[in-house]
């Protein structure tokens, strides 16, 4: 029987080692941010504290005689360890770029030193599955609808997914390279109030375009790749890679 006991504690190690190392553990880049005024309040940290939301980043802390401090998230499905990193005051620090497009509060897990558990800094939990208690942080989640961050092209690499913001009510048009420039053809639908989208699928090859807007020619504000012409006329930029699908 006690060598029964015995391989039954190898194998449940044997398969914590691997959980283990079937983890991708994100090396921390609290410091390497933009913002000099986030760099410089994170290094000078000399205390932890619950979470807090700062510059779009949220920021966790741990401080004692740790090795290793790390933080793991539902929403990630618990499979990425991110890496605290700690400053010269000894104080264990995480900086994480607000996440997008979501609506109930983030919830995570620490792990120090190899130690799954919840943030002991932090007042807000929940009981997750099995009964494992989860720390929440409550963030403002950000929008994708921003220049940089809008992802115009769909996955299937062939379906633009064009996007204007202007006042309810309105007629809005996209035209381009894909269809003339007739700026009748492609109306947008609006949405929401003053949100107006179209689904267009592309053939392979660069295109450039521009919304109509009460009477106006507008380059795509969520689309960084802008080209004009001789006469000054600023276009937005698609390039479709390979044939379509």
């Amino acid at each position: 029987m006690a060598d029964i006991r015995d391989n039954d504690t190898t194998m449940k190690r044997l398969c914590l080692a691997i959980v283990l190392v079937s983890l991708a553990v994100i090396p921390s880049k609290a410091f390497e941010i933009d913002s000099l005024s986030l760099h410089l309040h994170l290094a000078s940290l000399k205390r932890a504290s619950a979470p807090e939301v700062l510059e779009g980043y949220l920021i966790l802390t741990a401080k004692g005689p740790y090795r290793s401090v790390a933080a793991a998230f539902d929403n990630e499905g618990f499979t990425r360890l991110h890496a605290y990193e700690r400053n010269e005051q000894g104080v264990f620090v995480l900086a994480l770029p607000l996440p997008l497009k979501r609506s109930e509060p983030l919830a995570y897990r620490m792990i120090v030193d190899g130690t799954w558990m919840a943030d002991p800094l932090n007042p807000l939990k929940a009981e997750g599955r099995a009964g494992v208690e989860l720390s929440l942080a409550m963030v403002p989640y950000l929008t994708d609808e921003k220049a940089g961050l809008y992802h115009i092209m769909d996955e299937d690499g062939r379906t633009a997914h064009f996007l204007f913001k202007g006042e309810p009510g309105m007629v809005v048009t996209v035209a381009g390279t894909f269809n003339n420039w007739d700026p009748f053809l492609y109306e947008m639908s609006e949405t929401s109030p003053g949100t107006y989208r179209l689904d267009v699928v592309l053939t392979a090859g660069t295109h450039y375009y521009a919304f109509y807007y009460l009477g106006d020619e507008h380059p795509d504000p969520l689309n960084e790749d802008k080209a004009s012409d001789r006469a000054g006329r600023v276009f937005s930029v698609l390039t479709v890679p390979g044939a379509p699908r």
